[in-house]
């Protein structure tokens, strides 16, 4: 069997609605669990991402969550029966160590599921810091589905998974991110990056430029400095420079051009 073929061969460990959860064996004992976004069709699945650079050529074990409600796990009980399957997968596989991915509405599931139980390390590119209406009046994305949510187990993002679980985050900086990323709190466990110029669709700009493969494999491989360096050749900053950055462009920004004294003209 080929590698790009086992990496095709997902086994079903549930599909009742809303959630659909798959699973493909890997060789170590890493499980990497990938989160869905909203995707594009809204009576559709959306469909699997970072299949490919979670499982590393089929050494990692790979599962992927769908919630076809989109409801950034705040269905009754979704949250907790997702910590279940994985821990009869973990049990079953003898996994070792556990690691979440995902971007957008499956970045903001991630960062749950590490409040939830014990992650070796969370990749989550430009998620919410929440989607409920008085917490972000400002925010009219996603306002199909989120109109559906009625209970809100997980309002916002106020408190991050605990240390010493690494937490590597990134956002842009256009308006609909800074909403966000400025709402996140700090902490010791959390490197977060912020992307000049950079929307919340950046991610596919990453993928074309190899990036995000470069970024991803140094998350998972947890090598700070290695992923720094691929961050700011990407246009990056960390969080804290970034707003050093932004202070001093608006400086510039706003300072009025000096005009030469009428003496010297004349």
């Amino acid at each position: 069997m080929s590698e790009e073929k086992k990496l095709l061969e997902f086994s079903l460990l549930h599909d009742m609605h809303p959630l659909r959860i798959e699973a493909v064996e890997g060789e170590t004992s890493c499980l990497i669990v990938s989160f869905t976004s909203v995707g594009q069709e809204r009576d559709k699945w959306p469909p699997k991402e970072f299949v490919g650079l979670a499982s590393q050529n089929g050494r990692n074990h790979v599962m992927c969550i769908t919630d076809i409600s989109r409801c950034w796990m705040n269905s009754n009980g979704m949250a907790n029966l997702i910590v279940t399957k994985i821990s009869d997968y973990v049990l079953e596989n003898g996994i070792t160590k556990i690691m979440a991915i995902g971007t957008s509405m499956g970045a903001y599931n991630a960062l749950v599921l590490g409040r939830k139980m014990p992650l070796a390390r969370i990749i989550c590119f430009t998620p919410q810091y929440s989607v409920h209406p008085e917490v972000l009046p400002e925010e009219k994305r996603w306002w199909w589905f989120r109109k559906q949510i009625t209970n809100w187990p997980h309002k916002q993002m106020d408190k991050l998974p605990k240390p010493p679980t690494p937490i590597y985050m990134f956002h842009g900086d256009t308006p609909d991110e800074r909403m966000h990323w400025e709402r996140f709190p700090t902490a010791p466990n959390l490197r977060h990056y912020i992307f000049r110029g950079a929307d919340h669709n950046f991610v596919r700009n990453l993928k074309g430029s190899n990036t995000l493969r470069k970024i991803v494999v140094a998350a998972i491989n947890d090598r700070p400095g290695r992923l720094g360096k691929v961050v700011q050749r990407a246009g990056g900053l960390r969080r804290a420079d970034y707003a050093e950055f932004a202070m001093a462009e608006a400086h510039f920004k706003d300072r009025k051009k000096k005009t030469r004294p009428g003496s010297l003209d004349s």
